[in-house]
């Protein structure tokens, strides 16, 4: 409701990318008093600096439970048990610096062997995960602190001092933290330390980029980018402000307005957002309680559910594209089942069958519709396809528009035609 309504589109596009980068799931979080506050907490920080958002998604009782951080304390004296490793080891390899050593345009940093140099090693997941030691739900209201309080999903974990390992620890590119340190000095240094790493900047715009803008950026966008990341006006590293500014403003972000770059420009919309476009390009009046979740479901995005800690798809996957083999994160789940569902959808907006739930005023098109059948595509191309149809799609449209002479049904079929289309699906 609040994504097809809300007046802040920019914060709403920017939180849903970096609950993608910083998943949690409510395959695990299978409560809204559970997630809704950390769902708050993106929105909160969709502008602020990445450094603020790293320690709240670091210390959200929600990920907390997710990636096991939460009640992680240091092992007992001379045993042989470990620290958990889960949320150090993910934090690194997936939300802050990847797997491997990046130069400011993205590409991978090689040794002298040809071979990507790893980011970080076993080593140093381990001197991470005892660092995060310590940490546990906050204290309920009325209640008194324990070493492991009982699962509360309001506001920030606290630190139970007994549970930090303090002894000195060693952490990716040999930076020591000493002996001694609180929970809470082990925390910010470690995330200081990751925030100020080089792959952090290419890291982030890659993964930015790829959710508001392309698939493929090329190099000099992402640097450009990075290097927003790494200083804004004022020299100050990680704001999210900057760096949205600089993906949103690039010149390569309006590179799917050219034809001849259109086979590497943009992405496919993922289900949640197509749907959404959708209704917001046709004016629907969206209530509260609806069933548009389920219909991004069945086109293969389960709304709050990610598969895994790896988010809906893999950002590995490819296709082959008019002869290139091109990054295609949101294809795989593009199965031919739910590829037929998104079209059902479609069907279901244009014919105001989607839902008692949500209303579609046709009302605009159809009135241009009863003045000439050209009007009304031509109203369908700027306000989903930015300008950008063809000559021969429209021919075709208007030929299957000759099939209705009503002006409701003319519009009904114009809007299912533009908006399943390939054009409309991938975002350019």
């Amino acid at each position: 409701t609040n994504a097809v309504h809300g007046p802040d589109q920019l914060r709403q596009r920017v939180a849903f990318a970096l609950g993608q980068i910083w998943v949690v799931s409510a395959a695990r979080l299978n409560q809204a008093r559970m997630l809704v506050p950390y769902l708050r907490l993106l929105h909160a920080n969709a502008f602020s600096n990445y450094r603020t958002l790293m320690e709240e998604v670091t210390l959200s009782p929600a990920m907390g439970r997710y990636l096991d951080m939460v009640n992680n304390a240091k092992p007992p004296a001379n045993s042989q048990m470990r620290a958990n490793e889960n949320y150090a080891r993910e934090i690194m390899q997936l939300f802050t610096i990847g797997t491997v050593k990046l130069n400011p345009d993205g590409s991978t940093v090689l040794d002298a062997g040809g071979q990507p140099v790893p980011t970080y090693t076993q080593a140093d997941i381990e001197g991470l995960a005892r660092a995060f030691t310590g940490w546990t739900f906050p204290v309920q209201p009325g209640q008194p602190p324990r070493a492991t309080n009982p699962p509360y999903y309001s506001g920030r974990m606290v630190a139970w001092e007994a549970n930090h390992d303090t002894g000195a620890k060693t952490l990716l590119d040999g930076y020591q933290l000493p002996a001694g340190q609180t929970a809470k000095q082990d925390l910010d240094a470690a995330l200081d330390h990751l925030f100020r790493h080089p792959n952090a900047g290419p890291f982030l715009a890659k993964r930015l980029i790829g959710a508001l803008v392309t698939s493929n950026p090329s190099p000099e966008y992402i640097a450009r980018v990075a290097a927003a990341f790494d200083s804004d006006s004022q020299g100050k590293r990680g704001e999210l402000k900057n760096v949205i500014r600089a993906i949103l403003l690039d010149p390569e972000a309006r590179a799917g307005d050219s034809a001849a770059h259109a086979p590497r420009a943009g992405h496919l919309r993922e289900p949640v957002l197509y749907l959404i476009g959708l209704l917001r390009a046709v004016g629907d009046r969206v209530a509260e309680e609806n069933r548009l979740a389920a219909y991004a479901s069945a086109m293969g995005q389960n709304l709050f559910y990610p598969p895994t800690v790896f988010n809906y798809f893999q950002l590995l996957n490819r296709i082959n594209a008019g002869g290139e083999n091109l990054s295609a994160p949101e294809f795989e789940i593009l199965t031919p089942s739910n590829a037929l569902a998104r079209v059902n959808v479609v069907d279901a907006v244009a014919y105001q069958r989607l839902s008692p739930s949500v209303t579609i005023d046709l009302v605009p098109w159809m009135n241009l519709a009863s003045v000439h059948k050209w009007y009304l595509t031509e109203a369908l191309n700027r306000s989903l396809l930015y300008g950008r149809m063809t000559e021969e799609m429209r021919d075709k449209i208007l030929i299957a528009l000759d099939a209705g002479a009503d002006a409701g049904v003319r519009a009904q079929a114009a809007l299912y035609l533009v908006a399943s289309s390939p054009l409309y699906q991938v975002q350019q």
